[in-house]
């Protein structure tokens, strides 16, 4: 503030403001805009990696059904050696359940084919057993 003296009476004059009107409004939407982007990345990339792992998980899931339905026939053949059918476990292909059917090979030997289910991943093993 600046005084200026006129006949004996003081008159005070303001300086003039910097027009700065919506400049905090400004900053704050764009640090705003900002920080909703960070999260939608973030959240994005943690969906993604989840997915990756659970589809990991079915895959691996579904291997071990399958080698469990190899090991479901190898206790048939201890019992009967002569056995050929097919064991299943659950409702198959429902999830989380597997079915393994041996039949006759050459030279006295079975083959075993075994598919494991888990959620939409299905892996088929086959095995040959010597009697």
């Amino acid at each position: 503030m600046e005084q200026l003296m006129t006949a004996g009476h003081a008159i005070t004059r303001r300086k003039p403001r910097r027009q700065r009107r919506g400049a905090a409004l400004l900053v704050c939407l764009s640090i705003i805009f900002i920080v909703t982007l960070l999260v939608v990345h973030v959240y994005d990339t943690i969906t993604l990696e989840l997915s990756s792992v659970r589809n990991s998980i079915d895959y691996d899931r579904a291997l071990y059904l399958a080698n469990a339905g190899v090991h479901a026939v190898a206790a048939q053949f201890e019992q009967d050696p002569s056995w050929r059918g097919t064991v299943t476990d659950g409702a198959y292909p429902a999830d989380d359940t597997y079915s393994a059917t041996a039949v006759s090979g050459s030279n006295g030997t079975a083959v075993v084919t075994s598919r494991g289910v888990s959620h939409s991943i299905t892996r088929t093993i086959t095995a040959t057993f010597q009697l």
